[in-house]
């Protein structure tokens, strides 16, 4: 049974590589999704077991599902670089 902190870790690097993946944007997510449900493996999620690339999937999904069919614009403002972008 692995311990605490390795499951911490392990969390860490789901959380970052779904940030990683957001910060594409809304479009690219949703592709992204599309390859994952194929068997893919996107070049973000190469350090996840097949568990955690799961994992991400599903937390994809959930994300994207707030938009429903829509992605929200691209801001105009350039201000913004250092939130999550979708478009």
């Amino acid at each position: 049974m692995p311990d605490s902190g390795w499951v911490v870790m392990r969390n860490k690097q789901i959380d970052q590589c779904i940030e990683t993946l957001c910060q594409k944007g809304c479009q690219s997510v949703r592709q992204d999704i599309g390859l994952l449900e194929q068997g893919v493996i996107l070049p973000e999620l190469t350090v996840l077991d097949d568990l955690a690339r799961l994992a991400v999937l599903k937390e994809l999904r959930a994300i994207m599902a707030v938009y429903g069919n829509s992605c929200p614009a691209m801001p105009v403002n350039s201000e913004v670089r250092g939130s999550r972008q979708h478009g």
